[in-house]
């Protein structure tokens, strides 16, 4: 029985089931696959969310591959509760100065 964590979503399994049964994919020809159904766009944020928790890694500029964690999660092994995404970092046009906040 796989162990989801609460940051998981339904597609979250299927973007990983389909991966793990090919040995790479895109997003493009993952929203293809009729048991994803969901657009390119949202698979796409969906693998980034799972490469940020280490189940999926990301090769060239938009394949991904299954990782050895992706793998034990499907399995059962791995609770995705312990193996939570990163926070992504962000851009520095999104970061205010430290005068907004008073520090400058």
């Amino acid at each position: 029985m796989r162990k989801s964590g609460n940051w998981m979503e339904l597609i979250d399994d299927r973007i990983l089931e389909a991966l793990n049964s090919e040995s790479w994919s895109t997003p493009h020809f993952l929203s293809f696959d009729i048991e994803i159904a969901a657009s390119e766009e949202q698979i796409f944020e969906r693998c980034e969310v799972l490469r940020r928790a280490g189940f999926v890694e990301r090769e060239f500029d938009d394949h991904y591959e299954i990782t050895k964690w992706g793998a034990l999660y499907l399995d059962g092994q791995v609770s995705a509760k312990v193996r939570r995404p990163e926070p992504a970092p962000r851009p520095p046009e999104a970061v205010r100065p430290g005068w907004y906040a008073g520090f400058g």
